[in-house]
């Protein structure tokens, strides 16, 4: 369903699926980020942090992995090494599911 709506600004009518309007050029809608950036308890080498910056940025983790190292040691590796161990402390990881209850067995009758 499409609908009608109106910029803040100038008053000027537009489609609800528009981000700006095409009169004076001000932002309508903001886009909305789904991907949270937080570190994956499974898919990780050492913190989860090139993972979690690929699953962000929507890259693959091998492309992020290859560019981290690279950059590490094209900058002089120290640098990489201490944004990569920022990266780890501040990036949150992700929550773990809660373990699932598994009910009791029935006993077994004992056969004599």
């Amino acid at each position: 369903m499409t609908g009608t709506m109106y910029c803040n600004a100038c008053g000027n009518m537009m489609s609800d699926q528009s981000r700006y309007c095409s009169n004076c050029g001000r932002a309508i809608a903001y886009p909305h980020c789904t991907a949270k950036l937080v570190r994956s308890r499974s898919n990780r080498k050492i913190a989860g942090v090139c993972s979690a910056l690929a699953e962000h940025l929507g890259l693959d983790t091998s492309l992020v992995r290859i560019l981290w190292v690279f950059l590490t040691f094209a900058s002089g590796f120290f640098p990489g090494l201490i944004a990569y161990i920022l990266a780890w402390i501040i990036i949150p990881e992700e929550h773990a599911l809660p373990p699932v209850p598994v009910p009791a067995a029935a006993p077994h009758p004992v056969v004599s």
